[in-house]
């Protein structure tokens, strides 16, 4: 009976043997990587603002008449002093002419007078002729001297109310809206018409306390309409506000652009790139690559796979700054744990252990960082 013990044992132990010997080994398995590439990251704010002409003026009627004629069509573009509109209460030409005739006659009737005076004045002082003569001849140079002046006035006051029968383009610029129609009343407290400089245009944005203290006049931006996203246009910061709003702890911010092709419309809504800052030579992985794991209740540690020859090493990494990228991948900088011109996993990683055997199926690829925020 005791030897029978140590031959089943011996049997059992054999048995086990064989069936660790049969079963196969796991199969390599499909991973996908990417190199962890030094590369140049980019800090860089995006904002969102609505343009507006570099000046924009309504132009109001001076009397409250009916618009005879319009000059321009939205769109149009003036100089300064072009006519918009034409009121009702021009002054006939005739009557104009009227009042020059009427002034001219009077200054020849004063400077009549005044030769007169200017000849018998000696015979009087020569008492060649009565004073009383003198006397006449001067109270009539004061009346014909007030008549021209008070036809003087009349004439510019014509003028004046002539003139302000044509509304004229206080600016150059484009015709950006016409909100009368011929036929229609104007009156000086409505505007006719908004004439828009549109060869430069500006922007104002609200920027967030973090990053208006990191803004500065002079800082070139880059401009991108989301309706024409082939457009890109170049610009600079040229006004920061120097206070912040109490309430929702914003700065406006102005930008300012060229735009000669008149691309960029007032009221259109633009993108504003701000580059704030460039750094060389950071290691970057695409941030699928990451492995976050807790080691204890508050202590979560970052990792990836490392491809070494056919097999993942698993190897612990510090985090810095996440960088979207322009082709839309987000990548993350690694800090410590890699030197860069590693493979790491970036699919099928969470599948993995350390040292298992892997086949990479397809080769890796390098994209540009640049964060967006």
């Amino acid at each position: 009976m005791p030897l029978r013990r140590p031959l089943l044992l011996a049997l059992l132990l054999a048995a086990c043997s064989g069936a660790a010997e049969e079963e196969p080994e796991a199969p390599p398995r499909l991973v996908v990587t990417a190199e962890a590439a030094r590369d140049v990251a980019v800090d860089r704010l995006v904002l969102l603002g609505d343009v507006e002409g570099e000046v924009d003026v309504r132009v109001f009627a001076e009397l409250p008449e009916r618009i005879r004629t319009l000059h321009v069509t939205e769109g149009s573009r003036v100089e300064a002093g072009d006519p918009l509109a034409t009121l009702e209460a021009a002054l006939p030409s005739s009557e104009l002419a009227q009042a020059d005739a009427a002034l001219a006659a009077a200054e020849a009737s004063r400077d009549r007078l005044q030769a007169d005076r200017d000849r018998i004045a000696p015979l009087v002082e020569r008492q060649a002729l009565p004073r009383s003569q003198l006397d006449s001849l001067e109270a009539q140079l004061r009346a014909a001297e007030a008549q021209v002046r008070q036809l003087e006035a009349g004439r510019r006051a014509a003028g004046v109310r002539r003139s302000r029968t044509v509304v004229r383009a206080p600016v150059a610029g484009v015709v950006a809206e016409l909100q009368v129609s011929a036929g229609d009343m104007a009156a000086p407290q409505m505007p006719l018409a908004r004439v828009v400089q549109m060869d430069r245009v500006k922007v104002p944005v609200q920027v967030v306390e973090e990053d208006y203290v990191r803004l500065r006049e002079g800082m070139e931006v880059e401009l991108a309409p989301p309706a024409l996203p082939d457009v890109r246009l170049r610009g600079r910061i040229a006004r920061v506000s120097p206070v912040l709003d109490r309430l929702t702890r914003t700065g406006e911010v102005e930008i300012e652009a060229d735009n000669p092709e008149h691309v960029l419309r007032p009221g259109m809504v633009v993108e504003v790139g701000v580059e704030l800052e460039r750094r060389e030579d950071v290691v970057l992985v695409p941030s699928r690559a990451i492995v976050m794991t807790t080691r204890t209740d508050e202590d979560r540690v970052a990792h990836v796979y490392v491809r070494e020859g056919e097999s993942a090493v698993r190897r612990e990494v510090q985090l810095g700054r996440r960088y979207p990228s322009e082709v839309g991948e987000s990548r993350v900088e690694i800090t410590g744990g890699l030197q860069g011109g590693e493979e790491v996993v970036v699919e099928g990683q969470h599948m993995l252990r350390d040292g298992a055997a892997i086949r990479v199926e397809a080769p890796p690829e390098a994209t540009a960082a640049v964060t967006e925020r």
